[in-house]
């Protein structure tokens, strides 16, 4: 899991390229126990933008969420401005094929399918 405020994450999120631009349909997000760093699926390694994480923090993980996904994340947090600085947890989890990747905030959570879960258990991964 990442905490993070919610308008560092809206910032992270808000530089994803757009979805013409991309060659697969995909954003990967790898969390290293001190910052959220945002990818492409076909260019991995080329960290486009980071966010520091604070709070609470957890092992590392990495999901390459589906564009829609993301897209779906940022109308959320617009709908709910009203968080403002205040945390949001982000978090893959596995509790049935396929894998997600949650967000919460304010007792609110989303969930969202990924494409892949390379630090997901072995037996789960989608």
């Amino acid at each position: 899991m990442a905490q993070l405020k919610i308008r560092d994450l809206y910032g992270l999120l808000r530089q994803a390229p757009r979805r013409q631009d991309l060659k697969q349909d995909g954003i990967r997000l790898v969390y290293d126990g001190t910052a959220l760093h945002l990818s492409t699926a076909d260019h991995p390694d080329t960290v486009i933008a980071r966010a520091d994480t604070c709070g609470f923090t957890t092992g590392p993980w990495d999901v390459t969420a589906y564009r829609a996904s993301i897209t779906s994340v940022v109308v959320w947090l617009r709908i709910n401005p009203e968080y403002g600085d205040h945390l949001i947890d982000v978090s893959p989890f596995w509790p049935t094929r396929p894998a997600a990747i949650a967000f919460t905030a304010g007792g609110h959570t989303e969930t969202f399918p990924v494409i892949a879960c390379p630090t997901a258990p072995a037996d789960r991964r989608p």
